[in-house]
């Protein structure tokens, strides 16, 4: 891959992955927990630093860009590996389960009028071969921190 190639193929890979976790939202009803909610902060990023790297015509600038696309894409994986091990129950999280039950009518009143819970961090509500949403994930922001690693290689060359 040469010139704009490499950026707007982070590009579609952030918008791509932000796009399905909002179909999986919103079409698919799977409510996200706090820390996928976070998770898609560096997504978000990554697709403007990855827009701005595109239309960025010196070779340079491009370099910059896609390397902070790296770090970004980096900084995706670090969450996510939080997130594995808040699932794994290797470590708590502000949002992981021990909710306690209603122990009163009126406790329980309170908590149906609250409305729905959000979901709790260290449940896994969707697997694809015993890999959870925020494994997937983890893969994911890996290979393309890879794929801008690379990038960024390949541009500082032909710089």
């Amino acid at each position: 891959m040469s010139g704009r190639a490499p950026a707007l193929l982070l590009l579609a890979a952030a918008a791509g992955a932000l796009g399905a976790a909002l179909i999986a939202q919103f079409g698919f009803g799977l409510e996200p927990c706090h820390l996928c909610t976070l998770q898609r902060i560096p997504y978000a990023f990554a697709a403007i630093v990855a827009a701005l790297a595109a239309i960025e015509a010196d070779h340079r600038g491009r370099a910059m860009l896609l390397g902070l696309c790296g770090a970004t894409f980096a900084t995706g994986a670090g969450l996510a590996v939080f997130h594995v091990g808040v699932e794994a129950h290797w470590w708590e999280s502000a949002c992981s389960g021990g909710e306690k039950l209603a122990d009163s009518a009126s406790g329980l009143l309170a908590k149906l009028s609250a409305g729905k819970a959000a979901p709790q961090c260290d449940s896994v509500p969707f697997a694809l071969f015993g890999v959870s949403i925020a494994g997937m994930n983890l893969i994911a922001s890996l290979i393309l921190a890879l794929v801008s690693a690379q990038a960024t290689r390949r541009a500082w060359r032909s710089a």
